[in-house]
């Protein structure tokens, strides 16, 4: 009877912890970034996949990208890159790059699994801002050349004085 007793109390533990381990986790797809387009390519040659983007994380959380991933080479014999665009948490677009050839894991994007992304508000740049760029935007810049110092005489053109 103690023995029966010991492995109920250590079956209800064990269940206990996992589902703590569960819940601690979260539930999957709930990161910081909203994704607003995808769009698979190069610079020059890029289609939209969002649409197929949602269907692939619909139904699991990485995959590996290749030509065959989106069923589309829109710029054959050249390298191809998946560009997801998205908005973090301080409403700035952000763009995350995926070779092919790479392990995509959407645990990052909020709702991947369920697909509630994609509907829009991209700037259509293809190369809107990577993590820690377009931190600031140049506004002028100007290139300034010291004279020489007093007593100092340039040589004069053509003189070939060095």
């Amino acid at each position: 009877m103690a023995k029966v007793r010991f492995t109920i109390f250590l079956t209800m533990a064990l269940s206990l912890l996992l589902l703590g381990t569960a819940v601690a986790q979260g539930p999957r797809g709930e990161g910081e970034y909203l994704i607003l387009s995808a769009q698979y390519g190069s610079e020059y040659h890029h289609v939209d996949v969002t649409g197929r983007l949602k269907e692939l994380a619909r139904h699991d959380l990485t995959f590996r990208l290749d030509v065959r991933t989106f069923g589309v080479d829109p710029h054959p014999g050249h390298q191809k890159a998946l560009r997801i665009y998205a908005r973090g948490p301080n409403g700035r677009e952000r763009m995350f790059e995926y070779l092919d050839g790479t392990v995509i894991d959407g645990g990052q994007f909020r709702g991947w699994g369920r697909g509630e992304w994609g509907n829009g508000g991209w700037s259509g740049n293809w190369n809107a801002a990577a993590e820690g760029e377009g931190e600031f935007l140049i506004l002028n810049a100007q290139l300034w050349q010291r004279a020489p110092p007093r007593g100092c005489h340039e040589p004069a053109e053509g003189t070939g004085a060095s």
